[in-house]
Order: C-alpha cells, then sequence, then structure tokens
C-alpha cells in the first residue's frame, strides 16, 4: 500500500496471495519439501514460471519476516512453529520423553532468534570485610535514625531554596 493508506490494487493483490500461499507452503513443508518442490507447487497453483516461482518464495520470506536473503530469521521461526506442532502431538499420545527433548531443543532455537535478549540476572557482588581491619564507632540505632533525619531535613531545607 502507499504510505500505508487505501485499498491494495488488483495487481498487489494478486502479488500478495500468491506471497501468502508460497509463505503458506515453506511453514507446512519444512523438513519435508525442498525449495526446488515448493517452487513448482507455486508454478502449478498460480501458472506462472520458475524463476518468478522462487522470486514468490524470497519474496514471501522478505515480507514475512522482514529480514534479508540468507533469512536465519525466518527459518528460526518456521522451526520454533513446526517443534510447538511436533511437541503438542507428543504431548497428546503421552511420550513424555519426547516432549522433554523437543522443549529442550525449542528453548535453544528460541535463544538464537534474533529478538531473543535473555534474562537478565543481576550482578552479585561480594564484600570480604574482616572486623579487624575496621575502624567503626559503635552507634545505636536510635543514633543512627536521628542522623539520618538531620541529614534529610538538611537535604529538604538545600531543595526548598532551589
Amino acid at each position: 500500500m502507499n504510505g500505508g493508506e487505501g485499498e491494495l490494487s488488483e495487481t498487489q493483490q494478486k502479488l500478495y496471495e500468491r506471497y501468502s500461499f508460497a509463505d503458506e507452503l515453506i511453514r507446512k513443508n519444512v523438513g519435508k519439501k525442498k525449495r526446488t518442490e515448493i517452487a513448482e507447487m507455486i508454478q502449478g497453483r498460480w501458472g506462472i514460471s520458475k524463476p518468478t516461482a522462487f522470486a514468490d518464495i524470497v519474496n514471501a520470506e522478505y515480507i514475512f519476516c522482514s529480514s534479508t536473503p540468507l533469512n536465519k530469521k525466518y527459518t528460526i521461526q518456521t522451526r520454533i512453529e513446526f517443534l510447538e506442532v511436533q511437541i503438542r502431538d507428543a504431548s497428546i499420545f503421552k511420550d513424555y520423553d519426547a516432549v522433554a527433548k523437543l522443549e529442550k531443543v525449542l528453548s535453544t532455537y528460541i535463544q538464537m532468534y534474533p529478538d531473543y535478549e535473555g534474562p537478565k540476572s543481576p550482578k552479585t557482588v561480594i564484600f570480604n570485610i574482616t572486623n579487624n581491619n575496621l575502624n567503626v564507632e559503635s552507634v545505636s540505632h536510635q543514633e543512627a535514625f536521628e542522623e539520618a533525619e538531620e541529614v534529610l531535613k538538611e537535604l529538604e531545607a538545600d531543595y526548598e531554596q532551589l
């Protein structure tokens, strides 16, 4: 569409339908059919040439994944979808060993996905302080609170002057 407004032209609508069909074939046949076989299926459905069918595959990958010709993002995305289906099927048949193995592979693919940032774990800082090196005066908790209140009052006074 031009600028994101209006309807698709007749030509744009045909291209969209071809690209959607190509995307659907790619996703359904991951690991089952080669790209040449998928291109032949596109040719048969739309009556186009082989180079045009291959171009439709590349364009479908680009449009539905917004990536470049190598298209790792699209490939990872299709593998994730494939594994989710396999996990669902294995759980239906109560093959929990296969479910566990597939989940492990799935988590690897999810970590490989470009948008995945991983868990943000906080850094642990450990201070090793020995008592014999500290020269600290002992203060009661009441005295510490009173000193903190004084500091807060000074800060509030400074803030009000600003």
